[in-house]
């Protein structure tokens, strides 16, 4: 058997759903009439009758409660997947490429924020550092660190902000052994450092004996060193000592007070945060409301 008639579909459904023609026919913007005949036409194709029709009724049939059922869940599906087609035919998605200690701490749980000015706008996080081209990568713009203006040759960059690092620890910590008076010169407080081992991310860092001016820190009696920003902060949070920490990682610990600052003197780092894009490409609305966002977002984190 062939599919009965849409229009005598969804005149059924309207009226099963609703209980009245006249309801129906306000919802479908017809006729009373309309919707009647839509109604015979559904039931000389199906050949039985899906209503009881008396002088003062008018209620679905035992079959038409059946048929109904299936029409509503139908037609309900057939709604909900063309609404989702034209969404997806107006929303812009991004894919953008951060260090997964920036994601994690700063991008992710403030990209709420940015679908409030944007709910058309999906962005992709690719967590990584790897080298990214923006020609086979499925990237549209990416976050990096870096210690030059000039290190992304043939690419769009802007600058995000001036990357600005704090001398932080536990509450605890600073109870007991009261704050960094100097950077400079930290006495006998227990330091925490951070290590990495390639020469390109090692640029990235500030240690303590960047900070502390004429003198040696003995690593054996006040040094405590970790491999990456995440660690390194999560040892201050222990209360293992005072750790240098960028501020844009440790935006909801200050806040919640599970940390402090040490010493309130901010360090200029010797990199910066930059948003690198293809030099040349289409114009992206999507790309660029969501470098500007950005902007605004990260300039709180500047020097």
């Amino acid at each position: 058997m062939k599919l009965p008639p849409m229009n005598a579909l969804r005149a059924f459904e309207a009226v099963s759903r609703l209980g009245s023609v006249s309801k129906a026919a306000e919802e479908l913007c017809v006729s009373q009439g309309a919707v009647s005949q839509q109604l015979r036409n559904l039931e000389d194709h199906l050949g039985r009758e899906m209503f009881i029709r008396a002088p003062n009724s008018f209620t679905l049939s035992e079959e038409g409660e059946a048929f109904a059922v299936v029409v509503q869940q139908s037609l309900g599906e057939i709604g909900f997947a063309a609404r989702e087609v034209a969404r997806t035919k107006t929303q812009r998605k991004l894919t953008i490429s951060t260090g997964p200690s920036f994601a994690a701490k700063w991008l992710m749980p403030n990209l709420a924020r940015f679908y409030e000015s944007f709910p058309d706008v999906t962005v992709a996080i690719d967590k990584s550092l790897k080298l990214v081209t923006f020609q086979n990568d499925g990237i549209d713009g990416a976050i990096r660190f870096s210690d030059s203006e000039d290190g992304f040759d043939g690419l769009d960059s802007v600058l995000l902000f001036h990357t600005q690092i704090f001398a932080v620890a536990s509450p605890a910590y600073i109870a007991e052994h009261g704050k960094l008076e100097s950077l400079a010169e930290p006495g006998k407080h227990r330091l925490i450092d951070e290590y990495y081992n390639t020469k390109e991310v090692r640029a990235l860092r500030t240690r303590w004996q960047d900070v502390v001016s004429g003198h040696q820190i003995d690593p054996e009696v006040h040094l405590e060193v970790f491999p990456d920003h995440d660690q390194t902060l999560n040892a201050a949070l222990l209360g293992r000592g005072i750790a240098l920490i960028p501020s844009y990682l440790m935006e909801e610990e200050i806040e919640s007070r599970k940390i402090d600052y040490a010493n309130p003197e901010p360090i200029p780092a010797p990199f910066n945060c930059y948003f690198v894009s293809p030099a040349n490409a289409r114009p992206n609305k999507a790309l660029i409301s969501f470098r500007d966002w950005l902007i605004d977002a990260l300039k709180k984190f500047s020097v």
